[in-house]
């Protein structure tokens, strides 16, 4: 805490300055949020998870991982992050740095975590950036620091946020000081089917009120779109990272479907949507198998309420390829329970 009773947090090595009389909007806020496992906001701890993507236009995906690199005892940990191909190579590794001011700094930090989330074309210019959030201890637009491949390696582009607004059409623009209400990405998920991006949009009022959902930008002109919602802006919930509608009922969760959840506790290799949707909530349930991407869902958090899950009729969007990549691959998926069905929509491979 620095004089005059200033809270200094570091975004890219940018001071930000929040005046001790603001944190009880976040100490509000976090106490609605502490009890969420997963996924509804873009600083919550979890593994870091390694990320797949053509740098070089052969076809073939290098990956991007983090590895701990040291912990300071006041700050937290630091990490490396490393491009690397399947077989191992190192083509690219940021420095093993201690300063959380430097630009390739990258921890879970007791102010904020700033790991990679994603890497893609974001803006359809035909060059390859990785996305990391910048670290924030308050509830506020997020700032993303945003990297570009250079062919060697990736240089830092810009911090900044990314606003907009929430109908259909609306424009979603980078931002150096964008408001600190009306809505903004939270969140960089994947690649959406139509070939745009999947987000998190949060949106807060500066009162009791706190928002979010899963669109779907577009990029244009170095902006983007909103193309459509796959969640609708909705209330958070204290409840292990349930999202609720307005009459406080559960709506939808996102799911990692890993190898794990493709088998039973037999070992036994699972053949339908729904026995694969069924064993992710036990994995997720259990806490020992569940993925760093799965969200909870109050509705499938006892064994008893899982056994009526295959009575459910499971609703892919995407007809049978899309089915075909859930049953033989590890997607991520948002699962929208909307009463006896279970709507399943691949958000990313």
């Amino acid at each position: 805490m620095g004089k005059g009773g200033v809270v200094k947090f570091w975004r890219l090595g940018y001071p930000l300055c929040r005046m001790k009389t603001k944190l009880s909007r976040w100490v509000w806020v976090t106490g609605v949020l502490a009890g969420m496992a997963s996924g509804v906001l873009a600083q919550e701890v979890r593994e870091p998870q390694r990320l797949l993507v053509d740098l070089n236009g052969d076809a073939v995906r290098e990956e991007i991982v983090m590895r701990r690199s040291g912990k300071d005892a006041d700050l937290g940990e630091f990490f490396q992050v490393l491009a690397r191909r399947a077989d191992g190579t190192v083509l690219w590794s940021s420095s093993a740095t201690m300063d959380a001011n430097d630009p390739l700094a990258f921890g879970r930090w007791d102010f904020g975590i700033s790991l990679p989330q994603w890497a893609g074309d974001i803006d359809a210019d035909g060059k390859i950036e990785m996305i990391a959030p910048a670290p924030q201890s308050d509830v506020s637009p997020t700032f993303f620091r945003v990297f570009r491949w250079t062919g060697q390696s990736f240089e830092p582009l810009f911090s900044r946020a990314l606003t907009g607004g929430i109908e259909n059409g609306a424009r979603y623009a980078w931002s150096e000081n964008p408001p600190e209400t009306g809505y903004w990405v939270a969140e960089w998920i994947g690649a959406s089917a139509e070939g745009g991006m999947v987000v998190r949009v949060m949106s807060y009022d500066g009162g009791s009120s706190v928002l979010h959902g899963l669109a779907v930008l577009t990029p244009e002109a170095g902006a983007f779109t909103l193309e459509r919602w796959i969640q609708s802006p909705s209330a958070v919930s204290a409840d292990a990272g349930d999202v609720e509608d307005g009459d406080g009922g559960p709506l939808s969760y996102l799911a990692r479907l890993s190898a794990r959840d493709h088998q039973n506790s037999s070992g036994e290799q699972l053949k339908t949507v729904v026995d694969i949707l069924r064993q992710d909530r036990a994995n997720k349930q259990r806490g020992t198998t569940a993925d760093g991407e799965d969200e909870g869902c109050s509705l499938f958090t006892s064994a008893e309420s899982r056994a009526q899950m295959p009575a459910m009729r499971a609703v892919v969007k995407g007809g049978a390829t899309a089915t075909a990549r859930i049953l033989n691959g590890t997607p991520l998926v948002r699962v929208t329970v909307s009463g006896e069905e279970l709507q399943v929509e691949v958000i990313d491979e």
